[in-house]
Formats: C-alpha cells, structure tokens, sequence
C-alpha cells in the first residue's frame, strides 16, 4: 500500500511542477498546445505500441484482452445511458447542451491521462490492457461521441469525417503493435531504444500538461455550476464505483481485466471531445471547463481508486 502511495504522490507532485510552471508564466497556457501534440502524435503513440510488442502471448493474457475489450464495449454504452438519464431526471438546459454533458460524462482520459498513471502504478501487464481498452475508447469517441453531441440539435452525423477522425496516429500504432506482437516481429535493437525512451517522456510530459490546465482554470467557478458538479460527481464518483460493484462479483473475469475496467473509469473526462465540440461549433468551452473540473476532482479520486483495488486484488 505504502509503494502505491508513493507512486502517485510522484505522480501528483508532476503535476505541481506543471502548475508552478504555469503559475510562474514558465509555461503559460499556450504552452499546453505543442506540448500535447508532443504526447498525443509522438510519445503516447510509442507507449502504446511498444507495450504491446514486448508482450509475449498466453492464454491469459488473450482471455483478458478478450475480456477488457467487450467489458469497456459495455462500459461507454451504459456510461452514455446514464448521461442521458442524469440530463433528464436533474432538467439540466439548455437542450442543444445535453450532448456535451453525455459526453463528458462517458468520455475517460484513460489514454492521455490514463497511460503513465497506469503504468506508475499497476505496472506493464495492466498497462497493456489500458492500450487494450482505449481501442474501443477511440471507435467510441471517434465514432459515437459525434453524433452524441448533436442531441438537441436537427444535424445529421458526417459518417465520412467520423470514419475520418477514426485513423489517428494513436489507433495506427496500436495496430502495428498488434501486427507486431501476433507475428513475432520486433523492430531494430536501434529502433527499439528509440521508442522505448520516447515512451518513458510520456509520463512526466502528461502530468505537466495536466499541470499547465489546472493552472489556468477557474476552480472556483467550475464549482459553483449546479450542472457541472453533478456531472462531475457521477462521471468522477457514481460510475467507476457502480463499475466496481458490478465487476467484483464476476469471477468469470480475470483480476486484470477488472483492474483495468475499473480503473479507467476512475480517470477524468477526456480532451478529445472538446476538439470534436470545436469542430461542430458546439459548446466547446463548456467542454473544457467540465474536464479541468474532473481532472481537479481526480487528484483525490485516483489515489483512492488505486488504493481500493490494490487492497482489494493484491
């Protein structure tokens, strides 16, 4: 338990550097552009790809990929219904807003946010899945989360530009590396060092990023929205424990696979959705303003979330 608290407090203490950073004009907002291209086009695209290659194939490890990707499959269907029923029960408006809310509430950061938390805490085999799991997190945000957004409005979904969006640097080097680990084919000693130490930049790269946003919110106004702090409790504290409740019992279910359900629901709302909200001239700032507030309220649900299922599994 004692190294579980130590990783994350590493972890958070990253992020401190981004806020001092920002706070101190080190690195302004502005600075939050380049540098998440860096991650999102060049270091996270290797993470992925060479934690999938340095696998080696087990019955086990086939039945949990199985496992993580149906589960996740399950996961944004059901995390998009309860969106919905949040924004009706609680007569959250405007109507043209509620696909934003949806979004926001099924849409996790377990890619950006969740690979170099992952990895620093639960280590390779988990981390693997998390890859795993944001395969189906990218069809679902690619895919699903565009016509979501326009709940409220009469546009009709551009299938091509979806289908577009989909084949993204991220998705492609999951690919190779799947090409790459069912072949037995592994790149050049060089090469191999090449995006084994790009990978490693991943994770201090994120958390100063996370840092720099945080820094540049307005906590105290994100918390005095009556629409953002209920979304905020369910996306942040009613889903990753109702996913808790569900998969704990299933003994059917690998411990990993549950692990890796569960602890992608613990990570904030995603980034991605708040370009796609920019690209359809949708509330795109209502968007931002709910992931800074999930990413601020994940400082604490994080670390208690690890905690839970180490306890709990190991």
């Amino acid at each position: 338990m004692l190294v579980v608290i130590e990783k994350v407090l590493v972890i958070f203490l990253m992020i401190l550097v981004g806020f001092v950073a920002n706070k101190a004009r080190v690195l302004p907002d502005s600075a939050s552009g380049p540098l998440s291209n860096l991650m999102l086009y060049v270091t996270a695209p290797c993470m992925a790809m060479c934690s999938i290659y340095d696998k080696e194939l087990s019955p086990e490890i086939i039945s949990s990929t199985v496992q993580v990707l149906a589960g996740s499959a399950v996961y944004f269907a059901a995390a998009t219904l309860i969106g919905l029923g949040v924004v009706r029960i609680f007569k959250f408006s405007p109507k043209e807003d509620f696909g934003i809310y949806i979004a926001a509430t099924a849409c996790v950061n377990s890619g950006f946010m969740g690979f170099p938390v992952t990895m620093a805490i639960f280590g390779s085999d988990i981390f693997y899945l998390m890859v795993m799991q944001n395969i189906i997190l990218n069809i679902y945000m690619y895919g699903a989360v565009p016509p979501v957004l326009e709940l409220g409005h009469r546009e009709k979904p551009d299938v091509k530009a979806t289908l577009k969006s989909m084949c993204n640097i991220s998705m492609l080097a999951v690919i190779a590396g799947i090409v790459m680990l069912l072949t037995g084919v592994q790149p050049p000693a060089m090469l191999d060092e090449v995006i084994v130490t790009l990978s490693d930049v991943t994770v201090p790269l994120s958390m100063i990023i996370v840092g720099i946003r945080l820094g540049s919110a307005d906590i105290g106004k994100m918390f005095s929205d009556r629409q953002m702090v209920i979304t905020n409790f369910v996306s942040m504290l009613v889903i990753p424990l109702l996913v808790f409740a569900v998969t704990a019992p299933l003994d059917f279910l690998h411990d990993d696979a549950k692990i890796t359900l569960v602890f992608a629901a613990t990570f904030p709302s995603a980034m991605v959705p708040v370009a796609l909200a920019e690209q359809k001239k949708k509330n795109s700032q209502l968007m931002a303003e709910i992931v800074s507030l999930t990413t601020f309220t994940s400082l604490i649900t994080i670390p208690v979330m690890a905690m839970l299922l180490m306890w709990w599994y190991y």
